[in-house]
C-alpha cells in the first residue's frame, strides 16, 4: 500500500510541484537509489513518514481531494498488462470498459473523451461534467520453459497479478462551440515478477501516468476537430534481479482528432504521436555497469463509426479499429509487431434511468516471431550473479514470455449505467480477456485477465 501511495502522489504532483518529486527521490524515502534489489521498501522511519505527510499537505486543494479519493481505491501493485500491448487507451473509462473499449466516436463519459478522440469533447450535454472511477484487474499468467534454448528450465506463475487503476477527467464548456477537457490516469505499463519462478529472476515494473489536456471546436454543426497534449511521468525497472534499479523520466505526446455527423451515423478519426521515454542507468548489462534505455509507446491511428440519435434514441452501436505501430517503437520493435484491434460495443436505454452495455474486442497477434536479434532496446547483454549473459534470440523469447506477455487476443465486456439523480450517474463494468496457449521458443505461456470497475459522473 505504501508503494502505491508514493507513486500516486508523484503523479499528482507533476502538475503542482516538480521540485517536490526531485526532493523525494534524493531523500530516498519515496524511491530508493538505483541498483536496489527491489525498488520499493517499506517506510518504517517515523521522521520520514511525518515529512511525507507534511509535504503532501502542501498540495493545492483540488489536487489533494483528487489524490485522497483515488488513494482510497488503491489496493495492490503498480504496473499492468492490457489487451492492447502495454497501452491502456480508454479501457479505464467506466463506460468504454463495459462496451469493448469503444468510445472514440460517441463517448459516454468525460474520461473516454479526454483520453480518446479529443474532437468528441463538444458532445458534452451540459456546461461541466466530472468523472471519477477505478478499474480492478486480476491477471492470471503461468508459464514454463524446457531449457532447449540453453537457458535454465523454469515453471511458475506471475507474482504481480492484482491491480487497481484510478481515472479522473473533467470537461468544461467555454462557448457554444468550444470545450476544454483534462484528466489523469495510467496510460501505459507492464508488470511481471518471476523471482521465485525462474533462476534468472526476470522482472519488470513499468508504469506511466498521463496528465491530459484537450480541446475541441465545432467547425460546423456536423464537423468537429480537436487536439490533445499528454504530459507523461514514467517509472521503469527492468532486467534480471538484482541487476535492476528503478528510474524516472518525463515524456510528451500529442494527438489530433475529427468527427463528422452524417445523419444516421457519425464517423471519426484520430491520431496519437509516439511517446518517447528516456531512462538513465536503468539496467545492469555487465557487472557494475548500468545502461541507459529508451522506450517508445507507439504512434496509433484510430477510426470509428457509430449510430446517432437520428437512427435510434435508445440504442447506440459503435465500432472502432485501432492500429498500433509497435514495429517502429524503440524497444518494442525487438519483441512485438504491429497490431490491429477491432472493437464493437453497444448501449441500450432500458428505462429513462438504466442503460445496459456490452462489447467485444479482438487484437491481432502481438509477438514478433521472425527476425529476432541479439538485443532488446539496444541492450546487448544482462548481468546476473557477477556474470554477463549475452542476449540471444532465446533470451529475447524469454523476455517475450515473461516480461512482455499481454498475449490475450479476445476481450468480452458488459456493464450498466444508472442515473442516481438528475446530475449523478453510476457506472459498473466487468470484462474477461483470453487467448490460446502460446509457445514462444522453449517457453509456453497461458494468459487470462478478469476486470471489474465502477465510477461516478457528475454533471453541472
Amino acid at each position: 500500500m505504501k508503494e502505491l501511495i508514493g507513486e500516486f502522489f508523484v503523479a499528482m504532483n507533476i502538475i503542482c510541484n516538480y521540485n517536490y518529486i526531485r526532493i523525494c527521490y534524493i531523500e530516498g524515502w519515496l524511491f530508493p537509489a538505483p541498483n536496489t534489489i527491489w525498488p520499493y521498501e517499506s517506510v518504517n522511519d517515523d521522521t520520514k513518514g511525518n515529512a511525507m505527510n507534511k509535504n503532501v499537505k502542501q498540495l493545492n486543494h483540488i489536487t489533494r481531494l483528487s489524490a485522497y479519493g483515488a488513494l482510497s481505491l488503491l489496493i495492490s501493485t503498480t504496473s499492468m498488462a492490457t489487451t492492447i500491448g502495454s497501452d491502456t487507451n480508454i479501457k479505464f473509462s467506466q463506460t468504454s470498459a463495459a462496451m469493448g473499449g469503444v468510445g472514440y466516436v460517441r463517448p459516454q463519459d468525460a474520461s473516454a473523451s479526454v483520453f480518446g478522440n479529443p474532437a468528441t469533447l463538444t458532445q458534452l450535454g451540459s456546461d461541466t461534467d466530472f468523472t471519477f472511477g477505478a478499474l480492478y484487474a486480476n491477471v492470471d499468467i503461468s508459464g514454463k520453459g524446457d531449457g532447449s534454448d540453453g537457458l535454465p528450465t523454469w515453471k511458475g506463475d506471475i507474482e504481480t497479478e492484482k491491480y487497481l487503476f484510478p481515472t479522473i477527467a473533467i470537461r468544461q464548456r467555454m462557448t457554444d462551440n468550444f470545450v476544454l477537457g483534462g484528466g489523469l490516469q495510467v496510460v501505459s505499463g507492464l508488470g511481471a515478477d518471476y523471482r521465485n519462478s525462474h533462476p534468472l529472476s526476470p522482472t519488470v515494473t513499468f508504469i506511466t501516468f498521463g496528465a491530459n489536456v484537450a480541446a475541441a471546436y465545432d467547425l460546423t454543426p456536423q464537423t468537429t476537430v480537436g487536439a490533445s497534449v499528454t504530459l507523461a511521468y514514467s517509472l521503469l525497472e527492468i532486467g534480471l534481479l538484482p541487476g535492476t534499479g528503478i528510474q524516472e523520466t518525463f515524456g510528451l505526446r500529442t494527438g489530433v482528432g475529427i468527427t463528422h455527423d452524417l445523419g444516421p451515423v457519425m464517423v471519426s478519426a484520430n491520431y496519437n504521436s509516439k511517446l518517447t521515454l528516456d531512462f538513465n542507468q536503468v539496467t545492469e548489462t555487465t557487472p557494475g555497469n548500468f545502461t541507459d534505455l529508451t522506450l517508445e509507446q507507439p504512434q496509433e491511428i484510430i477510426v470509428g463509426i457509430a449510430t446517432t440519435d437520428a437512427t435510434s434514441e435508445n440504442f447506440l452501436v459503435e465500432a472502432n479499429v485501432i492500429y498500433k505501430n509497435w514495429e517502429n517503437a524503440r524497444l518494442y520493435e525487438d519483441i512485438w509487431k504491429d497490431t490491429y484491434t477491432f472493437q464493437l460495443g453497444g448501449q441500450y436505454n432500458l428505462t429513462n434511468k438504466l442503460k445496459l452495455r456490452a462489447g467485444y474486442s479482438y487484437t491481432t497477434d502481438l509477438l514478433k516471431e521472425n527476425g529476432l536479434g541479439n538485443s532488446v532496446g539496444k541492450l546487448g547483454s544482462l548481468a546476473v550473479g557477477g556474470a554477463t549473459v549475452p542476449i540471444s534470440p532465446g533470451v529475447v523469447q524469454l523476455v517475450q514470455a515473461t516480461l512482455a506477455d499481454p498475449l490475450w487476443n479476445h476481450n468480452a465486456t458488459a456493464g450498466l449505467g444508472y442515473d442516481l439523480t438528475d446530475t449523478i450517474t453510476a457506472d459498473l463494468n466487468i470484462g474477461y480477456g483470453w487467448g490460446s496457449d502460446t509457445n514462444i521458443g522453449a517457453n509456453r505461456v497461458e494468459t487470462a485477465v478478469f476486470t471489474g470497475g465502477a465510477g461516478l459522473t457528475w454533471e453541472f
